[in-house]
């Protein structure tokens, strides 16, 4: 089934198909009757505005993520400053119990 598929488009000039398809596309829209050219206007603003909305997001959820790697990066060094604060404080306790 492919080779034949691709003995049938061997032929076949793609952006003249891309053309024809265009012109047949924007003939088809003309025909259409207002009514539903202005749903079909209502349709794409609100697409827009999705896609608008999920730009936003997507610019959220990067800036996001860098905090969070900030934040983590943070924690981990106060962990180890408070992990060091810690030894310290054992050899300290372990110094005053010899002393006594």
């Amino acid at each position: 089934m492919v080779g034949i598929e691709k003995e049938v488009l061997s032929g076949v000039n793609i952006s003249e198909l891309k053309g024809v398809l265009i012109s047949n596309f924007s003939d088809n829209f003309r025909n259409l009757p207002p009514e539903l050219v202005d749903k079909i206007g209502s349709l794409i603003l609100i697409f827009k505005a999705i896609g608008i909305l999920f730009l936003v997001y997507l610019v959220f959820l990067i800036v996001k993520s860098i905090l969070s790697i900030i934040e983590k990066r943070r924690i981990k060094k106060i962990y180890n400053i408070v992990s060091e604060m810690d030894k310290k404080l054992d050899i300290l306790v372990k110094k005053k119990g010899k002393n006594k």
